[in-house]
């Protein structure tokens, strides 16, 4: 029973994460169709004000929506508490929170405080931060329901809305940075909308009985995540603001841009971690979840391994066909930051222990040494090394938070991994980083092969392993048994 239990939670993992890949591959095919949109339409200041106004709005979002969507999953989750009570206070709490914020803005507008950064565009950055937090309430609420198909969808039908309203306010109206806020606005907007109607989820609210003892369990599980989620996001965005205000707007964009195939990686792992923040918490009372733990983040780690090591390879080529002819440098900043992707998405993996156990303090204290860490090297190295600092404030920021997870979560959950898969391949990363940086090309995509050779050997035996289960899953979804 034990046995059928254990492979009942990887073949759930797996279609989890099968049916979250599809929604998200659609939806990240079509982002590829934004950026020739922004750096070609939009300037290197443009592009990097959009930076400002966006990161901006990603940190009121946590502190207005008081993180309740984190505890829509944890909580909706639960099989001991009843739905409807969850929702119902989720709703109570995040209309609350930007009732809030729309009475604090134009008083801050006023003050001047955020003009440097926002300027004009104040209204905007406050619908901006309503619609984004009633999206990942809702979404949130979606998933805990387990209702991925749907969430799997929405992301699908959020990002097609997105490249339609970017085409139409960019390059149709000529609407520059507020065309591309407004795009985001409205597409959180329709997805607010689809999702309501679509799973009904008026059903779930009521708010005449509001079970008290649960609103402070919420409260006591996302007030935490607050600071924890801030100052997470500051470590992602203070590159951004730093280097706007030591090198100027412009190499903001370049930034920006320099994020865009790094960013690949951390949208291929977001199909998995979605699938996988749900198994943490639905297997965190299971007997063998130390060998769950250990088991997923093996095969994950290998993933971003062989993920990143084909982005190293063809970083270069990919920027000269996809990236703007004024955002070219770009392809100088992203190696690092590609590889700076694989302890974001370990960290985020291992942060999932904390959220699984309700040791959300643990989340704010590792995101606080993120920041110093991050921050410190910027301030220090910043000016005399230009976009390099930032790239490699943000491996040794997170680098660093991987290692004190790593160490907590073999507390919490008796967490191991594969130390010579991990040692080996980073390793070969780094080595890879440095091969872009090699004259000539013949050199450079020579010696970039070769490691690239070394990495799937090394990985050989996980490949095949994770191969067989994802191969077991699709053929279970079709009731055929696989080949022996």
């Amino acid at each position: 029973m034990a046995e059928n239990n254990k492979s009942g939670s990887y073949k759930k993992l797996v279609s989890n994460t099968l049916i979250f890949a599809l929604g998200s591959f659609s939806s990240k095919v079509l982002v590829l169709f934004l950026v020739p949109i922004y750096t070609n339409y939009l300037t290197t200041e443009q592009l990097g004000q959009t930076d400002l106004v966006v990161q901006i709005a990603n940190w009121l979002i946590p502190i207005f929506s008081l993180t309740v969507y984190e505890a829509m999953i944890r909580f909706g989750l639960d099989k001991a508490v009843d739905n409807k009570k969850v929702f119902t206070i989720g709703n109570l709490i995040v209309f609350s929170g930007l009732a809030v914020l729309c009475v604090l803005m134009p008083i801050v507008k006023l003050t001047g405080v955020l003009d440097s950064y926002v300027g004009e565009y104040t209204l905007l950055l406050t619908i901006y931060v309503c619609t984004a937090s009633l999206r990942w309430v809702y979404s949130s609420f979606v998933r805990s329901l387990e209702m991925v198909r749907l969430f799997a969808f929405d992301g699908l039908l959020a990002t097609f809305m997105t490249l339609l309203w970017t085409a139409v306010l960019i390059i149709g109206c000529k609407m520059d940075v507020k065309g591309y806020i407004l795009a985001i606005i409205l597409s959180d907007l329709c997805s607010f909308l689809f999702l309501t109607f679509a799973a009904r989820l008026w059903r779930y609210i009521g708010f005449k009985h509001i079970d008290r003892e649960l609103l402070n369990a919420i409260l006591r599980y996302s007030i935490p995540m607050i600071p924890a989620q801030v100052l997470w996001l500051l470590t992602n965005t203070c590159d951004s603001f730093m280097s706007a205000s030591y090198l100027g707007k412009s190499s903001t964009g370049i930034l920006s841009a320099a994020y865009k195939i790094p960013n690949i990686v951390s949208s291929i792992y977001l199909m998995f971690g979605q699938a996988w923040n749900m198994s943490a918490i639905t297997e965190n009372d299971s007997e063998d979840r130390s060998e769950f733990y250990k088991n997923v983040f093996d095969a994950n780690q290998t993933l971003m391994y062989c993920l990143a090591g084909g982005c190293l390879i063809f970083v270069r080529l990919i920027t000269r066909l996809w990236i703007g002819a004024d955002f070219q440098d770009a392809k100088l900043y992203s190696p690092i930051l590609i590889y700076s992707m694989i302890f974001i998405c370990f960290t985020t993996f291992l942060g999932s222990v904390y959220v699984a156990t309700k040791k959300t303090k643990k989340t704010m204290y590792t995101s606080l040494l993120a920041g110093v860490i991050n921050i410190g090297i910027n301030i220090i190295f910043l000016k005399r090394f230009g976009l390099y600092a930032t790239a490699v404030s943000t491996v040794c920021g997170y680098g660093v938070v991987f290692i004190v997870r790593a160490i907590d979560a073999k507390k919490l959950v008796g967490f191991r991994f594969n130390k010579f898969i991990f040692f080996g391949s980073n390793i070969i990363l780094v080595l890879m980083v440095l091969a872009n940086y090699i004259p000539g090309i013949g050199l450079r995509y020579t010696a970039l092969f070769g490691l690239y050779a070394l990495l799937l050997l090394i990985n050989y035996k996980a490949i095949k392993g994770m191969l067989s289960r994802i191969i077991g899953a699709v053929m279970g979804r079709l009731g055929r048994k696989p080949a022996k």
